[in-house]
């Protein structure tokens, strides 16, 4: 028999997660959650073994994390993400060179303006050409990455409100899709999907862990929310982990909210009615796991009585 079948060598994986894996259609996606089983998560571990380079290792992890298969968060000590504060500084001339030799900068240049009901400025021309140069997504990518984020500051602002992002936005919003390895028109429209789906519950989410007054969320909030829309946890099931957590906590904290919401989800509690229902002392206890009993019987309790009783006796008479 092959050493890779040995019965201490054997991985599972839920048919859920196979699934979802299966249906993203990327082998990267696929190797990266394959080796994360074989090291037991470890993202750092994984990352060693297939010596991948940081944009490789980083998209396919962010194509993972917005499948709800592993977590938002790239774990320290992974290959490092594209940061902010490397891309070269473009001058004018850059910008007059791209303009006449690269027809599709031009037409993304006056579609943009479009877009953006602006004449850009220099500043502007030099962060679209960071995003189409440096970050070198295609033209249609930056085009539904602008209108993505055109549409989420009016959803910010309220209906009614037309609103025109600055570049800075723009470009802020296209590392991050750069990080996340969304850099094709493919998966430019997954992502628009995933998120519009959280935009739909993002109010009613914040309005079951106590947020009074309509606002959108903060960008660690959001990270919260994200994470609980993909695990199809319901506002129902939302609003009674906050309760519970105020009660223990004595006001809202995400993560411990969270770590709630994980325990149902493992358990696979969909309604509040199977919640309360596992935490009845008589529920059916979980396969594996033995229940305990601290309540004694009035039996115990006599035979202690008993027991002390002649326990005391003795000690009087010097026994």
């Amino acid at each position: 028999m092959s050493a890779l079948l040995m019965p201490n060598e054997i991985l599972s994986m839920t048919a859920q997660a196979v699934r979802r894996v299966v249906e993203l259609g990327d082998g990267d996606c696929a190797l990266l959650y394959l080796a994360l089983l074989e090291r037991g998560g470890d993202g750092v571990a994984a990352s060693k073994q297939l010596n991948w380079t940081g944009e490789r290792f980083n998209g396919a992890w962010g194509r993972l994390a917005a499948r709800g298969l592993v977590d938002p968060t790239l774990p320290e000590g992974t290959p490092p993400a594209l940061q902010d504060d490397r891309p070269p500084e473009y001058n004018r001339s850059d910008i007059i060179q791209a303009m006449e030799k690269e027809p599709e900068f031009t037409g993304l240049y006056w579609e943009m303006e479009r877009l953006l009901g602006r004449t850009l400025s220099e500043s502007d021309m030099k962060s679209l050409f960071t995003i189409y140069d440096y970050l070198a997504l295609p033209a249609e990518v930056i085009l539904l990455l602008t209108n993505y984020v055109i549409r989420s500051l009016r959803r910010q602002k309220g209906p009614g409100r037309e609103s025109f992002p600055r570049m800075a936005r723009i470009r802020k919003e296209a590392f991050l899709w750069k990080r996340l390895g969304v850099d094709s028109v493919e998966r430019a429209e997954e992502y628009i999907r995933s998120q519009e789906l959280v935009d739909g519950r993002e109010w009613a989410i914040l309005s079951a862990v106590g947020v009074m007054t309509p606002r959108p969320a903060i960008d660690k909030e959001r990270e919260y929310i994200v994470k609980w829309v993909e695990m199809g946890v319901s506002d129902e099931l939302i609003r009674l982990a906050y309760e519970r957590t105020v009660f223990r906590k004595g006001s809202m904290n995400w993560p411990y909210v969270h770590r709630i919401l994980q325990t149902w989800h493992q358990a696979g509690y969909k309604t509040v009615e199977q919640v309360k229902a596992g935490d009845r002392p008589n529920a059916r206890p979980q396969i594996g796991k033995k229940k305990e009993n601290y309540q004694p019987s009035e039996e115990r309790i006599e035979k202690n009585s008993e027991w002390l009783k002649k326990f005391f006796e003795d000690r009087e008479k010097g026994r």
